[in-house]
């Protein structure tokens, strides 16, 4: 099963990262090291959003 996800993120923390294509010119996304997982958690804004599941 897998989900996806909607999430919004501080500025200032995104903008350290280059956006990657991952698929169609649509399918885009920030790779984020495991090791700045917990940075990326604090600069999360508001609510996580399941927009998708897969079964």
């Amino acid at each position: 099963m897998g989900y996806v996800t909607r999430f919004e993120v501080m500025k200032v923390f995104i903008d350290k990262y280059e956006v990657h294509q991952v698929g169609a010119s649509y399918h885009t996304e920030w790779w984020i090291p495991s090791e700045e997982l917990e940075e990326l958690n604090s600069n999360i804004v508001g609510k996580i959003e399941v927009i998708g599941e897969y079964r």
